[in-house]
């Protein structure tokens, strides 16, 4: 298991960010990435962006999925 610092940097920040879409970070990690947003505004507009694409993606995997046919009334 990786040593993270209280404090990650923008680099380490994003890696968790990424990772947190494959998996639960853990609470030390979530709690790092938040106070990181507090001071860097680069690294907080890329956590919204990563937020908006998975919102995206969720959206056109629902319209992209076949429609179960209703039956003909």
């Amino acid at each position: 298991m990786r040593k993270m610092p209280l404090l990650p940097d923008c680099k380490e920040t994003t890696r968790l960010v990424l990772e947190g879409e494959d998996r639960q970070l853990r609470l030390l990690e979530r709690a790092g990435v938040r106070l990181h947003w507090r001071m860097c505004a680069g690294c907080a507009r890329f956590g919204r962006q990563v937020e908006l694409m998975r919102e995206a993606m969720g959206s056109w995997r629902r319209h992209a999925e076949p429609q179960e046919s209703k039956p003909a009334e």
